[in-house]
Order: structure tokens, then sequence, then C-alpha cells
């Protein structure tokens, strides 16, 4: 079957790692996201060196090829502040490494970051940062795939690709996550289109934007047409990555959040969706 299904555990933030995992794996999802971002406890901070190591055995245990790595690294630190965030990303690339398992290639993921400048003034800033971070993980034999995110500077398949063009570094790639393209406007088909040659892996959620503030949503919730989602990824050669469901904070943070009921919700509609077009 096409389109093997992921999922974070970045939507499980309440729920301790090791739980986590086997939770993914018996909802009946394929491939595995682990969260390394501050406030996770698989923060490397705090998430010890042989947890890291037990938590990639117990995923290659479960059938997992290795995991993906949520890093959320701040990309566009600051002077000041840059020193503490290569030291931290030194650590997400080791955790990385230590939680590899196969053959495939080592993938993080992260946005420019919080302290990423103004598009039009600072793009080329932007750029560099990305290119001196492709440069450290090279190092590691890491590839870097940058989300581009609804609400910020960085928000359009064409700057995305962009930055790509402009880059043109074997170590840094794009996260295809489909929803933030369309969230701020931009058509699906022609996202994925102009996405796809750049792309090493894939994210899906779902919203609007409602009076300019960005409200997301589960995938199978809003109004991405997922099946149509697929067909395009399929289009374009990138039918044999895995499509990971992702939830928003924006959910998982609220009192009624059942962290099981969201992962299910998510590849229930993201399996329909595979049936629909296999």
């Amino acid at each position: 079957m096409i389109f093997a299904l992921g999922y974070s555990t970045y939507a499980l933030k309440m729920v301790d790692p090791f739980e986590a995992v086997r939770l993914i794996k018996d909802v009946g999802y394929e491939a595995l996201e682990i969260c390394a971002a501050e406030g996770w406890p698989s923060f490397p901070e705090i998430f010890s060196n042989i947890q890291q190591s037990d938590l990639g055995k117990l995923a290659q245990d479960l059938g997992f090829p290795s995991p993906i790595l949520f890093a959320l690294i701040d990309v566009c630190a600051p002077h000041s502040e840059r020193m503490a965030m290569l030291e931290l990303t030194k650590k997400k690339f080791e955790m990385a490494q230590r939680m590899h398992n196969d053959d495939s290639p080592i993938l993080i993921t992260t946005t420019p970051g919080h302290s990423a400048p103004p598009w039009e003034s600072g793009k080329d800033q932007i750029r560099d940062a990305f290119l001196s971070l492709a440069d450290m993980a090279a190092e590691y034999d890491i590839v870097v795939s940058i989300e581009a995110h609804a609400g910020t500077d960085f928000e359009t398949p064409e700057k995305a690709v962009w930055m790509m063009e402009q880059t043109q570094h074997l170590n840094l790639k794009l996260d295809l996550d489909i929803s933030h393209f369309v969230v701020e406007g931009s058509e699906m088909v022609r996202s994925v289109e102009l996405c796809a040659p750049f792309s090493s892996m894939i994210h899906i959620k779902d919203g609007e934007k409602v009076n300019g503030q960005v409200e997301f949503c589960l995938p199978g919730e809003g109004g991405i047409d997922i099946p149509g989602f697929l067909a395009a990824l399929h289009a374009n050669d990138l039918g044999t990555m895995p499509v990971f469901a992702e939830v928003s904070v924006q959910q998982s943070r609220e009192p009624d959040y059942s962290p099981r009921g969201a992962a299910e919700f998510c590849f229930k509609a993201l399996d329909s969706a595979r049936l629909q077009i296999s």
C-alpha cells in the first residue's frame, strides 16, 4: 500500500515517551516522529542518552523505521544566544543518530524559529542561517527538513522553493506540510507540484484563517481534500514517503483533549483517504 501513515509525539506531550510510542503503534500508524522540543518529555536536555537509545530500540522492536525528529531549532538565533542554540542543536543531532536503526536518511524537521527576521528585509539572513545549519548537519550525516509555517513571514510554497534554490545544499530539504500553505491561501495541488522536487518528508493537519488569525484543526475536520492531497503526492512521485498527521498545540492544550482519541481520529481520516486512491 502506498502512503505509510505516521504520527508524532508532538501530539502526546502529556504522555510518557515510551507509552506514546506504544500508543502510536497500537492505533495503527506505520511511521514515527519523536518531538525533541523544549517542554516535551523527550527534550534531550532532560531525556538522557540511555533513554534515547532505549526509545529508539523500542521503536525498532515495534517495527517502526527510524524515527524522524521534530526538533524546533531556533535557526536564526541572535549572536548572544547562538552558542546555546548550537549546543542544543548538537544534542538533537546526536539524539537523532542514537535513535536511527536503518539505512534511511536521518531526518530532522524545523521551522526557521522565533528569531527569524521579517522575510522581505531578512530572507538572505534566513538563507545564510539555514546554510550554516546544513553545514553542521552534514557533519552528522543528517538532513534538515525546513517547514514553512502559516502565520509567519515564511508561509508560501514560493518562499520555500526560493530557499531551496538559493541554498542548494544536500543536507537541506523541505518538510511539505500542506496545511500551512492552504491556510494562507495557496492552492493545494500547485503547492505540492512546487515543493515536491525538494521534499524529504510530509505533514498534514488542517485549519483556516479567521479574522486574520490561524486556527488549526485535525486532518479530516477541516476543508483540505485529503484524497486529493494524496493523489497529488502520488502524481509527483512522493507516494513512498510516510504522511505524518500533526496535531497543533491549539488542540492538544485544550482541557478536554484526548491523546488517543486525536490519534485515532487522524488515522481514520488518513486511512480512509489512502484506501480511496490505492
